[in-house]
């Protein structure tokens, strides 16, 4: 097992590519992406029964070693403040099954 940071973002659907050069940049590899997420915020009730995505809310998230994230919190703190979203950070333990063969 090892610690890790889980990194949760709620953000709109139409910057997941901004996001994901973040990730990138900071060799940030695995993530999962959960789209057309709804509830309420902020900005009201977001549904996710839009006709397009574009004012759709999507929830990524990722773990990684803590000092990958403390490299990237500025970069995230810029990207919440230019477009909006949270990111919520949780103290985790990663247990990992062996690899099939």
């Amino acid at each position: 097992m090892k610690n890790m940071k889980k990194v949760e973002l709620i953000i709109e659907s139409v910057y997941l590519n901004r996001l994901l050069k973040i990730f990138k940049k900071h060799e940030i590899s695995g993530y999962t992406v959960i789209k057309d997420i709804e509830g309420y915020g902020g900005h009201g009730f977001k549904t996710a029964d839009d006709v397009s995505d574009i004012c759709s809310n999507i929830y990524v998230f990722s773990v990684c070693e803590a000092n990958k994230y403390t490299d990237m919190d500025k970069d995230i703190r810029n990207f919440l403040d230019m477009y909006g979203g949270k990111c919520i950070l949780s103290d985790v333990m990663l247990l990992l099954g062996k690899p099939k063969k």
